[in-house]
């Protein structure tokens, strides 16, 4: 059965995937102009402190636009903007690194960023429209939909060029209207208001809805709180999941064993990166041991029934993964299981 209509939302992507959806004699000229923004995750409470919990949004010396602000317990700075025509193998080098940094002594000249304090560090590409402009930093950053005729009788494609995280919701507007249009059908459903993932049916009383959790369930009211903030409503799930078995913390963090199953479970996870790099904040804020990395790939393996071989390869992929695209070793990730053992005994002592 060939579809009435395909939508080509793939960012960066978009050339890539008109190159296999389309006939050569009906692709169009280029229609991405992606440009690769890389970032730092710095964890310097100095810094931190400093912010005060505000972003400071500044131009630097060679006129490109930075930020910084507090993200997750560390800070958040970036970003370059270069030019790319690969998005496949976008990493951030050792040149934007130090870009960025002397972006920070711009603006914040007595802070010292040791390399050590670099957690993370990530790129992206921004699916911007083809621009011949000499500087990257003059390409709209507007977003626009256009549909292409497959003139051999194919299904016709609608391309989303642009757009970024602010704008998201207007975008998904747009091209839905597009195709709705196109389909000769009508809107029935108005999205603009319209609430998902943890923000549905958010409560005005926070501290009663997780009271109210925490007796109903059983799971305790700091656990419940904590839950609460990484996942909004949705968490009510999530703490029943994890009330309905015996359940444990992975070594040195705040994620339990039955939190990271109900994720595995639900959030579509097919592989260890999936886990620690985008359905739990662990990579990111610099938090991730191997300890907890190999926690996390045991629960994972015997939920998926994964052979030693295919759990080996994970293993390998993940931590490549971490050391080409994130800047972080393996040895990095071992001496954090030290470093959080420490910090875990010193805040019981505290306690």
């Amino acid at each position: 059965m060939q579809p009435r209509l395909v939508i080509n939302a793939t960012g960066g992507w978009i050339d890539i995937a008109n190159a296999a959806l389309l006939p050569a004699d009906t692709r169009p000229a280029r229609l991405m102009g992606g440009t690769k923004g890389s970032h730092l995750i710095i964890d310097n409470p100095a810094l931190r402190d400093i912010l005060g919990g505000h972003m400071i949004y500044y131009e630097n010396e060679d006129g490109r636009i930075c930020i910084l602000f507090p993200y997750l317990g560390k800070v958040l700075v970036g970003s370059t903007d270069i030019r790319v025509d690969d998005p496949g193998t976008v990493r951030c080098g050792a040149d934007e690194r130090d870009y960025i940094l002397q972006s920070l002594a711009f603006v914040l000249p007595g802070v010292r960023i040791r390399p050590e304090e670099i957690v993370f560090q990530f790129a992206g590409v921004r699916p911007l429209p083809a621009s011949n402009d000499s500087f990257t930093g003059r390409i709209p950053r507007d977003h626009f939909c256009t549909v292409l005729e497959d003139r051999e009788g194919g299904p016709p494609v609608l391309c989303m060029i642009g757009g970024k995280w602010t704008t998201f919701r207007s975008f998904g507007a747009l091209a839905a209207d597009m195709a709705l249009e196109r389909l000769d059908w009508s809107r029935r459903v108005d999205t603009a208001d319209r609430t998902f993932g943890g923000g549905r049916v958010f409560p005005k009383d926070r501290s009663g809805w997780i009271r109210d959790l925490s007796e109903s369930s059983g799971v305790s009211l700091d656990r419940v709180a904590m839950l609460f903030e990484r996942y909004g409503t949705d968490a009510e799930g999530v703490v029943r999941f994890t009330a309905a078995g015996p359940d444990y913390l992975m070594p040195h963090t705040g994620y339990s064993a039955r939190e990271l199953l109900y994720l595995i479970r639900t959030e579509a996870v097919e592989h260890l990166d999936d886990l620690l790099l985008r359905r739990t904040t662990l990579a990111i804020t610099g938090e991730l041991s191997l300890d907890t990395a190999e926690a996390a790939l045991d629960l994972l393996a015997t939920e998926k029934g994964w052979p030693a071989p295919r759990k080996a390869e994970e293993r390998s992929h993940f931590l490549t993964l971490m050391r080409e695209r994130h800047g972080v070793a393996e040895a990095t990730l071992s001496a954090r299981n030290e470093q959080r053992s420490e910090l875990c005994e010193t805040t019981e002592r505290s306690g």
